[in-house]
């Protein structure tokens, strides 16, 4: 399989290099350990021992990374030497400000049998042992609400279909069955409250063990990968070995196992194990155990009046084969009426739980997003790969005025056909090197010497290789590190940009097409105020958005004609179209005019572009709005996006228009217009995970405005609100245009009053 291998940790030779400007850099020049390990967990079963380590960068308070490593329980002193490294990467002059003691929690059944072990050899540790159950219900409730797509359901002719993340109304109660050497079977009805119902001891192990007996693989890996080629036909006896036919009656097809392994033994005749074969044994022997397991838990579910059935546990290790079996069985025994929920981190339940147990006793004031720059899989064969899981600035939370969060679904063009799947990755391939390029040309800074411009090239040069590795991943796996969309694509080329170094390689266009802009806004504000008639006024408006909104460097069209200096605010708007069906200007004009109903007082307008778009666009439209008396909220992106406008940087923006106006002096001064952070790092917005703070702001907001085409055409195109609505957006992009029946530049502007 082509793709990115995880790679260990190298705890030896580190070397601080302090001579470039960006510290971003650090993580290319130097290895991981640079970053200083704050918090440990483990969770040490009969096979396996699964470790996450919280790291921070050196000289930075903010946020860190969850990682993921796991170790055969039988080499568990590699294990602990492998904590002693990260534990003596924290002496570095750095992590003077880390506690001078570092707490492990430990769980599963190896927590105490190798309690002596851990204590001895890390005498500068102290290990807190914690209950198993309660760690793995703690992991799972966070991973399957705090990480994006880490649920999906698995079939041989419909594999990995994402669920959605569940709202606390409908998240319980559910059955973990947990597989690993044996099987552990929970129902948890709260988020703290759960009853080991049953379980089996033929498990992981079982078939571990019966597979070390029966052929010559070493390792639990190679048993499954000696499964892939083997027919279990040859020893499992089949119910048309038997009938000769589908037995009908009771609906059993002629292909259904009737005995596994039944061939092995006949009637009169005993055959040596050494005349079957390997690859057919493992497969038999993959199949009764995974059909065992899926019919306990069935019954399990059935008894206690369960719908939902999370399989979790390095037993499955993302392998299509267990998978298919474990949703066979549940789909075959409950007569389709219950799924089978499988987990991106399975095997890590315990140990995420674990690690979270830091932090149990108090609200946690961040949250995780999931980045794939480093992906990891439990084996080179699964068909799923867990990222990194880095902490954010602020707590994200779903957006107060969704109309309803459990049908929401953030992304317009989900690509689950292959044709786009493999469109969207030609055109991501192919406009690489033109990013490149720009990389190159607008991050090289004169004042840092030949030295810089060559590093810059390097970094440049393997942000190529890792995006195209990606790509290549993509490829064979589309939904490898989740759901494939437009969204999720742009954001994995954002996290190599920032892997290799480039924060925002936008910076200086951005200032420098603010700058511009600021110079032509008193124009466009002297001609909005002369217009008399509200409604030209607002049509004006409009028209200046949509101008404003087509200078997007994300565009590789746009692009193209930004280069070559081919593109002005005047010509923007001549070659903006507004098709009727997408056009409900009139209506927003009546409802911003209606004597019948009470005027607006609060928006929340969730801006795009740096430059002509904000500037000349948004302003001069947030302006219009406070004119009538509302108070407006500006939400920009918390970090750099393509040349999207970061919350900071408008702040600034803001601040110098109020130098020049006094409608906005006066708004920015009482706070009637103000600026947060969505909290987001793209170019697109899932409106289920935004800053906290903005949340809290945005519940008395009776009206949203939508801008630009990552937020209202890319995103959110069919989201409804419980408050009135206006998206407004350009088409920039000639696959999207062509997916909703428009073409290049159409406009959308789409009011929704409440009805």
């Amino acid at each position: 399989m082509s793709g990115i291998r995880a790679k260990k940790m190298n705890v030896t030779g580190a070397k601080i290099c302090d001579e470039l400007p960006y510290p971003e850099t650090r993580d290319i020049v130097l290895p991981n350990q640079t970053e200083c390990v704050s918090q440990i967990a483990v969770d040490i079963g009969g096979s396996l021992a699964k470790v996450v380590y919280f790291s921070k960068r050196p000289n930075t308070t903010k946020g860190g990374s969850l990682n993921f490593i796991k170790f055969e329980t039988d080499k568990i002193d590699e294990c602990i030497d492998f904590i002693s490294s990260l534990v003596a990467a924290r002496r570095n002059p750095d992590a003077s400000d880390l506690k001078k003691k570092i707490v492990i929690k430990a769980t599963g059944g190896g927590a105490h049998k190798f309690y002596d072990s851990f204590t001895k050899k890390l005498k500068e540790v102290e290990v807190e042992k914690e209950d198993e159950m309660e760690c793995l219900i703690i992991g799972l409730n966070f991973l399957i609400v705090e990480i994006p797509y880490e649920v999906f359901t698995y079939s041989e002719h419909d594999p990995m279909c994402f669920e959605g993340t569940p709202t606390p109304a409908n998240m319980f109660p559910y059955m973990l069955v947990n597989i690993g050497s044996g099987v552990s079977i929970l129902k948890v009805t709260d988020s703290d409250k759960f009853d080991r119902i049953s379980g089996t001891s033929l498990g992981g192990g079982t078939l571990w063990g019966l597979l070390s007996l029966l052929t010559g693989a070493k390792s639990f890996d190679e048993m499954l990968e000696l499964s892939k080629n083997g027919d279990n036909t040859n020893v499992d006896m089949l119910v048309g070995d038997i009938y000769g036919s589908d037995y009908n009656k009771i609906g059993l097809k002629s292909t259904t196992i009737a005995s596994s392994m039944g061939k092995v033994f006949k009637k009169n005749v005993k055959q040596d194990v050494g005349n079957f074969r390997s690859e057919d044994i493992s497969k038999s022997l993959l199949y009764m155990r995974s059909n065992n397991i899926g019919q306990i838990a069935y019954l399990n579910a059935k008894a206690h009046g369960l719908k939902r059935i999370y399989f979790g546990g390095c037993f499955i290790r993302g392998h299509p084969i267990t998978m298919s079996t474990l949703s066979y069985a549940i789909n075959f025994w409950s007569q389709g009426t219950i799924k089978a929920l499988f987990l991106r981190h399975e095997g890590y339940l315990g140990a995420v739980g674990a690690f979270l147990k830091y932090t149990k006793q108090k609200q946690r004031s961040y949250s995780f997003s999931e980045i794939f720059t480093k992906p990891q899989m439990i084996t080179e064969d699964s068909i799923n790969a867990y990222g990194t899981l880095e902490s954010t600035s602020t707590k994200l939370v779903a957006f107060p005025k969704l109309k309803n969060l459990d049908d929401y679904h953030p992304d317009t063009l989900q690509l689950t056909d292959p044709t786009a799947q493999r469109h969207w990755i030609d055109v991501l391939e192919k406009n690489l090197h033109n990013l490149v390029e720009l990389a190159v040309e607008w991050s090289s800074n004169g004042e840092y010497g030949e030295q810089y411009k060559e590093d810059v090239k390097r970094r440049a040069s393997s942000f190529d290789t890792l995006f195209r590795s990606h790509l290549a991943t993509l490829r064979d796996q589309p939904n490898m590190y989740g759901a494939l969309t437009v969204r999720s694509l742009l954001d994995l080329r954002e996290q190599c940009l920032h892997e290799l170094g480039f924060p925002d390689i936008f910076a200086k266009v951005k200032a420098e097409e603010n700058k511009l802009a600021l110079l032509n806004l008193q124009e466009i504000l002297n001609k909005v105020d002369s217009i008399q008639s509200v409604e030209d006024k607002i049509e004006l408006l409009i028209e200046n958005v949509l101008a404003g909104n087509m200078f997007d460097w994300g565009s590789s069209q746009v692009l193209e004609m930004l280069r070559k200096g081919e593109l002005s605010f005047e010509t923007a708007k001549a070659k903006v179209t507004r098709p009727d069906h997408l056009n409900n200007t009139r209506s927003f004009i009546e409802r911003i005019t209606s004597k019948d109903k009470p005027p607006f007082k609060k928006a929340v307008i969730f801006v795009d572009n740096s430059g002509a778009d904000i500037i000349l666009g948004i302003i001069p439209f947030a302006r219009f709005l406070i004119s009538l008396g509302m108070d407006i909220i500006l939400a920009a992106n918390s970090f750099p996006a393509v040349n999207d406008i970061t919350f900071e940087e408008l702040s600034v923006v803001v601040t110098s228009i109020a130098e020049i106006d006094h409608l906005i002096a006066a708004a920015w001064t009482s706070k009637k217009l103000s600026v947060i952070g969505t909290g987001s790092a793209s170019p697109c917005l899932d409106l289920r995970r935004i800053n906290d703070d903005l949340a809290e702001e945005c519940k008395d907001v009776d009206l949203v405005v939508l801008e630009g085409m990552g937020r209202a055409i890319h995103t959110n195109y069919n989201v409804k609100f419980t408050c009135e609505s206006l998206k407004i957006a350009v088409f920039k992009n000639a696959i999207t245009a062509m997916e909703l029946g428009v073409h290049m530049y159409d406009a959308i502007v789409s009011y929704e009053g409440n009805n």
